[in-house]
This record gives structure tokens, C-alpha cells and sequence, in this order.
């Protein structure tokens, strides 16, 4: 060996890096820090229990309607019939078709007003308020929008017209009544609305036939002294042409009849003075009188009707929609196994030299 040449120790001489990870140091090193991941894993779990436990509940009452039947609308369908039976036209009530009182109710069901009507006027809204400490105008908007938001009408199957109703509250029992509720409330507002509408169809019809009937009447009276005017004049020419009995053939009379006579002239004259009711004259007034008449004896009543039928009336949920508490606990305990690995890993690898 040259003497030049210098001798390195063994201990000096570094290691090569390796690359490769190490997995049955990794999981000796977890077990080591195992109490440190369980202490993480359970605080995670405590406050998810804490969160489960404390945090506002919502349960979600749930009605499922269809189609109405002629049950539910019988009797609207019976005014309906007396109005068409008094010649009012069928085109008048196609709002009335069972698919448009059942698309209306939805409507309605799922209006941002209405919902927003029904929890003031009632006082859910400041009752919730009050509960949740909340007096500013800002949070009691935000409130309400949670609470809307917790009432919907929507279909379960795109296929099918079925309707799926629900209403969200904190307990089991309130959400079931207030979505009973609700229905009802909804249910008023659609009655009085058809109720209206119906009574403005009734009147609109009564107002359009009292109009014919002055107009036709006018008309007719008019007709009638036109009618005794000309007899007037034909019996004062049938009198100066000495024409006392009817005549036969003749011509060029002119809009003036000369050819019944003047005995015949004079005695229709004394008729047609003696006429009082127009309607003699003309047969269209008293089709017009009859057809008021049997609009105005009808009397439109306000009779309940329903917008739908149900499938499934309104039911008290049997488990909560929020929170999951199971989920809620095995999701936080997760969490904090995660981070207890975590920091046990990031420990190891930021470790010291001298604790290698």
C-alpha cells in the first residue's frame, strides 16, 4: 500500500440514501405512537358526539298526492255543469281541468310566497327567531330562507305525475302537522281563487246577456214604431186612394202596403199600438230572458274541493334527516385517525439525526 495514500475510518464513510420506503418500519413506528392516534381519534370522536348531540335536528314529514278524482272535485264540477247547462261556453273553464288544478296546487305549493305567508302570518318565523336568539332583520332573512327551503313539492319519477310533499322541522310531531298544515293553507288559497274565478265567469256571463238583451230589445222597439209609422202612412194613402178592402196584385206598392185596405191598416195599427212586450215580436228576447234567468237562479256556493288525491296522507317520520349521528361520529373518528397518523408521520420523518 503507498504510504501517501490516506486511510478512511469505516464510521466516517456515509451510508448510501436509499429511496425506498421502508412500510414494517413505518408500521413499527405507528404502533409506537399508537396511544397518540388513539388520543387524537377520540377527541375527533367527542366533538362528533358533542356535534351529534347538540346540533339543531331536522326531521322531514313527507305526503305523496296524484291526479284528483272525480271525488275530490265533485263539487266544483257541479257548478261547472250548471253554468254550461245556462249555454255558458266550455272554453271558459279549462283552468278548471283536473291536470291544471293539480299543476296549480304544485305551483303553489312550491311558491318562495307562499312559504314565506304561511310561516309569518302563522309565527313559525318569529318563533324560530326568538328560539335561536336571532333579532336583526338580516338573520331573521336568513332564517327564513333555511326554513323554505325545508318545504317542497317534487316529483319522485320522472314517468309518473305522482308528487312527493315534504316539510322539515326540528321535531317528528311539528313536522307532520305543519305540513298538514300547509296543505291546507294552500288548499284555502286554491279554493277561494276557483271560487272567484268561477263567480267572475258567472257574473261576466250574466253582464254579457243582459247586453244582448237591451241591444235586441232596443232594436225590437225600435223596429216596432218604425213598423206603426209606416201603417200610418198606408192608412192615410189607402184612404185618399178610396181603398177601404184588401186588393189583389198590386204593384209598386213601394216599402209602403196600401193592398190590405184601410179597414185592415187601421186594425193593425190599433194592434201594433196595443203591443207592450217586445218580445212578442221577436223570439230571440225571450231565448236571451231564459238563458238569464237560468244563470241568475243558480247560486254558486263556496263547496270545499281538493286539488289532488293522496297516495299517502301525511306521516310522522320515523328517523331524523339531519344530522346522522352514526355518520356524523364515524366520519369525525376517521378524521382523527387520519390526522393522529399524520402527525405521527410527519414527527418520524422531520425526526433528528440522533434519534435515527
Amino acid at each position: 500500500m503507498n504510504e501517501k495514500t490516506p486511510v478512511i475510518p469505516n464510521q466516517w464513510v456515509q451510508a448510501p440514501v436509499s429511496d425506498e420506503i421502508d412500510l414494517r418500519e413505518l408500521v413499527l413506528v405507528l404502533w409506537r405512537q399508537k396511544v397518540l392516534i388513539l388520543l387524537v381519534s377520540g377527541i375527533f370522536a367527542g366533538a362528533g358526539i358533542a356535534y351529534a348531540l347538540l346540533a339543531p335536528q331536522v326531521w322531514v314529514s313527507q305526503a305523496e298526492i296524484k291526479l284528483p278524482t272525480l271525488k275530490e272535485v265533485g263539487s266544483l264540477e257541479l257548478h261547472i255543469n250548471q253554468l254550461m247547462n245556462a249555454q255558458v261556453p266550455a272554453t271558459a273553464f279549462t283552468s278548471f281541468d283536473k291536470k291544471a288544478l293539480y299543476v296549480d296546487f304544485v305551483d303553489n305549493f312550491n311558491s318562495f310566497n307562499n312559504k314565506r305567508q304561511f310561516l309569518v302570518e302563522r309565527g313559525y318565523l318569529d318563533a324560530k327567531a326568538t328560539k335561536s336568539g336571532i333579532t336583526d332583520s338580516k338573520g331573521k332573512r336568513m332564517l327564513l330562507k333555511a326554513m323554505v327551503e325545508g318545504i317542497n313539492a317534487k316529483a319522485s319519477d320522472k314517468l309518473r305525475e305522482d308528487i312527493t310533499l315534504s316539510f322539515a322541522a326540528e321535531t317528528a310531531e311539528d313536522a307532520k302537522l305543519l305540513l298538514e298544515q300547509y296543505i291546507t293553507f294552500i288548499q284555502q288559497q286554491e279554493s277561494s281563487a276557483k271560487g272567484n274565478e268561477l263567480n267572475t265567469i258567472w257574473q261576466n256571463r250574466i253582464k254579457t246577456l243582459q247586453t244582448q238583451f237591451d241591444s235586441v230589445k232596443v232594436d225590437t222597439l225600435k223596429m216596432l214604431q218604425d213598423d206603426i209609422l209606416r201603417t200610418e202612412y198606408s192608412l192615410r194613402i189607402s184612404r185618399a186612394a178610396g181603398l177601404e178592402a184588401p186588393i189583389q196584385n198590386l204593384q209598386d206598392q213601394g216599402s209602403l202596403a196600401i193592398d190590405l185596405g184601410a179597414r185592415a191598416l187601421a186594425e193593425k195599427l190599433k194592434v201594433l199600438k196595443e203591443i207592450k212586450n217586445p218580445e212578442f215580436l221577436n223570439p230571440t228576447l225571450s231565448g236571451l230572458r231564459l238563458q238569464l234567468g237560468s244563470l241568475q237562479a243558480i247560486k254558486l256556493q263556496d263547496l270545499p274541493f281538493q286539488s289532488f288525491s293522496y297516495l299517502s296522507s301525511p306521516n310522522e317520520p320515523l328517523s331524523r334527516d339531519k344530522p346522522k349521528r352514526p355518520l356524523v361520529v364515524a366520519l369525525a373518528t376517521l378524521l382523527g385517525a387520519i390526522l393522529g397518523v399524520g402527525i405521527v408521520l410527519m414527527r418520524h420523518a422531520f425526526r433528528r439525526p440522533e434519534q435515527v
